[in-house]
């Protein structure tokens, strides 16, 4: 139990947990699971700009683009930073608030330096920036099309004109962006270890229109582009099977991803087939017990008959003087048996490297130290 001298540790402790797991579960692409960690991180303490940040991270990644956009003015309050205004800013550019969009992303570009902090790189912001800028620029033409710029003087109002108030109220809001051509609609697709994804190009989708069941080898989607544009189908027979229970969809503002659970771990050849498909290990070939062993993609060169060349080689090398000599001793080293051994280490050692022999019978009872004689002029002594 907290006493109220530490409590405030204790709120860090219950935030700091929940918010690990949270961090966890967002690596692993599990955003429904990273979003309840996160709340609880959030309730654990209110006032933690990161919590709420990162739980902007979250809603976007989930398409939940207006409590994206309030997490992030939250965070921003709490502890500005350039990632919390570049969820600001995604947040917003998805919902087309592209002045408040411009305005986040501005921000974040100021605040990062020029450097960027992660996920908020300046050369990626002044991208943003630009694309806010276009969008204004296209709604500030749609709305202006039609308006005088002349310098003359303002006509005299008209008394039976309405109010310029009931004008500007039934003046039209914006257009909605127009839905995707049915025949534009193109799909893609990348593989892991575990996964397949799948994404439809289809662009500014209401995550309503989209229908998507799975099978044990298939998937199916149906996506209804609005305003007569027609029904976008795909039907995909997959290579190999997946498990239904473990696949998910999330619509986002510029696709329809399809988050496939492989039944086998591997890699797949394609992404349709029959469903009898089977999966591979990753980044690894195809053995075959012919096949030279190759080092480079695309080398035919026997590399083990290389190494067998250099052995050889290396075994007629003949060597001459003290290397010779050195080669002849760790030969007879390493043929000898064990007797043969301790006589050649004590003798050598014992002998100051005067005496080498291999005669155990011989060293085992003789004392080299005692025997050993000094070089003209020189006198053995011992030290310690």
């Amino acid at each position: 139990r907290c006493t109220e001298r530490a409590a405030s540790a204790c709120d860090l402790v219950a935030m700091q947990v929940p918010l690990d797991r949270a961090n966890a579960l967002f690596v692993d692409e599990d955003f429904d699971g990273a979003l309840a960690q996160y709340n609880a991180a959030v309730a654990a303490e209110p006032d933690s700009g990161e919590a709420l940040a990162k739980r902007a991270a979250c809603n976007l990644k989930l398409g939940r683009h207006r409590a994206a956009a309030s997490d992030a003015a939250a965070a921003v309050a709490l502890q500005p930073s350039a990632r919390a205004h570049r969820w600001a800013g995604l947040a917003h550019f998805a919902l087309q608030e592209w002045t408040a969009a411009r305005s986040a992303f501005a921000a974040a570009l100021l605040l990062s330096g020029g450097g960027g902090e992660a996920g908020g790189g300046a050369a990626e912001l002044r991208r943003w920036v630009r694309k806010a800028d276009a969008e204004l620029a296209e709604a500030a033409a749609g709305v202006g099309s039609g308006a005088t710029t002349s310098g003359a003087s303002d006509p005299a109002p008209n008394p039976a004109a309405p109010p310029a108030s009931a004008v500007a109220a039934e003046k039209p809001m914006a257009a909605a962006p127009p839905p995707p051509d049915v025949s534009k609609v193109r799909h893609e697709w990348y593989q892991t270890q575990s996964h397949v994804v799948v994404s439809v190009l289809a662009r500014n989708v209401p995550p309503d229109a989209a229908a998507v069941s799975f099978a044990d080898a298939a998937a199916d989607v149906a996506i209804e582009l609005g305003n007569d544009a027609g029904t976008y189908r795909l039907a995909l027979s997959l290579f190999a099977r997946v498990r239904p229970d473990g696949c998910s969809f999330r619509v986002m503002p510029a696709k329809l991803e399809l988050k496939l659970e492989k039944l086998v771990p591997g890699k797949w050849e394609r992404l349709e087939g029959d469903g009898t498909g089977g999966a591979t290990a990753f980044n690894t070939a195809a053995a075959s017990d012919t096949a030279p062993r190759t080092v480079y993609s695309g080398s035919r060169r026997d590399w083990d008959a290389i190494d067998r060349e250099v052995t050889r080689a290396e075994e007629e090398e003949k060597p001459e003087g003290e290397e010779a000599l050195n080669k002849l001793f760790q030969q007879i080293y390493g043929n000898a048996s064990e007797e043969t051994r301790r006589a050649m280490n004590k003798s050598f050692q014992t002998s100051g490297g005067t005496v080498l022999s291999t005669n155990w019978s011989e060293v085992k009872e003789k004392d080299y130290e005692k025997e050993r004689t000094a070089p003209d002029g020189q006198e053995w002594k011992k030290w310690g």
